[in-house]
């Protein structure tokens, strides 16, 4: 579900602080809806909230360096005087302060921040010109903006389809509320009466009760891949010589040695497809790397593929039968750990291996 809430909205609550806001963004980091800013109503808003701020810290340190007028003692005030240096700080980067808060928010949520596309300004000064949607008249200077914001949710439109707009201006709204595939709400609470939003809000509550670790779980995918790492290398395969089968491995009954491993990559970790059954999420992960196997090959075997595969012989007089030779493979692993909510409640991250499986070991070839 494609969501594009307009600055008459988000002007309501600067700080992302208020439920509406906290619930998209939640659904959002759920992936079950996905947030579209178009550059200008990034821009409306911090702009906004760059003057709105500046003027309360202009006020602020006017009225604190006024206080050695009031009878404040000298060593008080010179107190003041750091807290006036720290404002005078603030105030000087307020640009980058709130350009952080954005990018923190659009971070967090997985929001998508679109630029203004290139044939933007053209469409939007020829419908200007002509009064053309969301132009309510011809030269109507002030709806500039929202003329960009129209422009940018057709483009958002062709790139990902259905789009729900949140908006709380009559005019913007309508004209995107008559696009195809396009819907208006005047508010949050008239957005959560929509029927999309009514199947989102049913698969919320399938998860509502583990969705909070749910997050947390993706938020710290880092952990999981260390463990992950660190399993293979150090118990899954861990001690000598381990028994390894596979149709690559040209011993007679197609088993080796496992003797070493390296390069070992966590190439994905589904977070998309993570299972929770009975309290205890289930994570699955793809996993390549090499393995180094020992197995007995026919001295004949031997000859027939030696040009072709790095097969290093260890011992070239076992028997008059065999040798025993050491070969390199890529090998992709199917690998699967667990961790109970309660562990993820207390932030422990406690992993379990599950299973591995070998999909694929693949010759190297020379």
């Amino acid at each position: 579900m494609n969501v594009v809430i307009d600055t008459s909205i988000l002007q309501r609550d600067r700080g992302f602080l208020q439920s509406d806001i906290l619930l998209i963004k939640k659904l959002a980091k759920l992936d079950l809806i996905k947030i579209h800013i178009p550059w200008i109503v990034y821009k409306e808003s911090t702009s906004q909230n760059i003057q709105e701020s500046d003027s309360v810290l202009i006020k602020s340190i006017r009225e604190i360096s006024s206080l050695n007028k009031k009878g404040i003692s000298k060593e008080d005030y010179l107190e003041l005087e750091n807290i006036i240096y720290r404002l005078n700080f603030i105030k000087d980067t307020l640009d980058k302060s709130i350009d952080k808060h954005w990018d923190d928010f659009i971070t967090d949520s997985k929001a998508i921040l679109h630029e203004i596309n290139d044939g933007h300004g053209k469409l939007v000064m020829s419908s200007y010109f002509t009064g053309d949607k969301p132009f309510p008249e011809p030269k109507s200077r002030k709806d500039i903006p929202d003329a960009f914001i129209y422009e940018a949710i057709k483009s958002i439109r062709e790139k990902v389809g259905e789009i729900h707009f949140i908006c709380a201006d009559n005019n913007l709204r309508n004209s995107i509320d008559g696009l195809d595939s396009c819907m208006g709400f005047s508010s949050y609470s008239d957005f959560y009466q929509s029927p999309r939003y009514f199947e989102i809000e049913n698969e919320y509550k399938k998860i509502e009760h583990y969705s909070d670790e749910l997050i947390l779980l993706r938020e710290n995918v880092d952990k999981i891949s260390k463990f992950a790492e660190g399993e293979i290398y150090g118990d899954v395969f861990a001690g000598d010589d381990q028994v390894i089968t596979n149709e690559s491995i040209l011993s007679d009954d197609r088993a080796g040695a496992l003797q070493d491993m390296e390069d070992v990559t966590i190439d994905k970790v589904h977070l998309d497809s993570i299972q929770f059954v009975d309290g205890i999420f289930y994570i699955s992960i793809d996993i390549s790397g090499k393995f180094g196997i020992e197995y007995f090959m026919y001295k004949s075997d031997y000859y027939m593929v030696a040009e072709d595969r790095n097969i290093l012989i260890i011992d070239n007089d076992w028997n008059k039968h065999f040798f025993l030779v050491y070969e390199i493979f890529d090998v992709r692993l199917s690998y699967q750990c667990s961790v109970e909510q309660n562990s993820i409640k207390r932030k422990e991250f406690e992993f379990e291996t599950e299973k591995v499986i070998i999909e694929e070991l693949n010759i190297i070839n020379k």
